[in-house]
């Protein structure tokens, strides 16, 4: 038994963790994705507090912090790589995966087409992907080891997904006792770190500023404040302080760990990476141009 955290997409469980063991998907969600979401007992559904957001929504920020099109693909294909140094029996593309999400229906799929599956989202899964049970049994632990974030990429090419409410029913958790809100909105710093890092370097590339000085007035001029404030090492070692845009602070903290006179702490790192897809989001059509 055990209580459940489950992410839905238009009311079907498509991932879900139990007690301690969960995968953290605040990161999916915009800012003010706070929802009262409908949550399943077995005497019916209840509204709980959790997170909802148009699957359109959830896309933007996969393509920009990890998964385009083209990082999914790199991504399914190393950990197939992998996977296939000890067993080259596992016959699979990404074609052919993305082609099997993209090919169900889910506007119209309903709990009880996934029954037979246990409700298993994966399970479902992967018996679209096989042709035989020899196939089911050697897809299963390699479909259940593959970055979910890949599947919910893929589920995002489907246009008439786009509109469909992603929801993360999260409350049943907190009110058990296995987690307090704040380990939901823990962040993953590494990751933070490099998706900082892309996507501040392609924001400063598409707008062709090869000096950082030069970005941080561009990004003051989108609207952004110079208010944080930044110690820089002087040839002398005497620190003298600055008055940047948070992401470009953000940016000097990642890129001079040396500097010991400047701390990172988590939330200037959500806030900045929140900041730089909100500077994507005003670009001129196409943005970056990741798909």
């Amino acid at each position: 038994m055990g209580t459940e955290i489950m992410l839905s997409l238009n009311d079907i469980n498509i991932d879900y963790g139990k007690n301690r063991y969960w995968k953290g998907h605040y990161w999916l969600f915009p800012p003010g994705s706070e929802a009262n979401v409908p949550t399943e007992y077995v005497s019916g559904f209840r509204l709980q507090p959790g997170y909802e957001a148009s699957l359109a929504d959830v896309r933007f920020r996969l393509c920009h912090l990890g998964y385009s099109a083209a990082e999914s693909r790199a991504k399914f294909e190393t950990y197939l790589n992998r996977w296939q140094r000890t067993d080259d029996d596992l016959k699979i593309t990404y074609d052919e995966f993305h082609d099997t999400i993209t090919g169900i229906e889910f506007a119209r799929l309903t709990s009880d087409d996934l029954k037979p599956y246990i409700w298993d989202f994966r399970d479902f899964v992967i018996a679209r992907l096989a042709s035989s049970d020899d196939e089911i049994y050697g897809l299963e632990d390699f479909i259940y080891g593959l970055d979910f974030a890949i599947t919910l990429r893929a589920l995002c090419d489907r246009p008439d997904n786009l509109q469909l409410p992603l929801r993360w029913q999260t409350q049943d958790l907190i009110d058990s006792g296995w987690v307090a809100l704040e380990d939901l909105k823990d962040i993953d710093r590494l990751t933070y770190i490099n998706n900082h890092t892309l996507l501040f370097g392609r924001i400063q590339d598409h707008v062709g500023l090869d000096r950082v000085n030069a970005f941080d007035k561009w990004l003051h001029a989108q609207g952004l404040p110079r208010a944080t404030p930044y110690l820089r090492l002087s040839s002398g070692g005497v620190p003298t302080q600055e008055t940047l845009t948070l992401p470009v602070a953000v940016r000097h903290k990642i890129h001079h760990p040396e500097n010991t006179h400047n701390v990172l702490t988590d939330d200037e790192l959500r806030e900045s990476t929140e900041l730089l897809l909100d500077t994507v989001r005003n670009l001129p059509a196409p943005g970056l141009g990741l798909a």
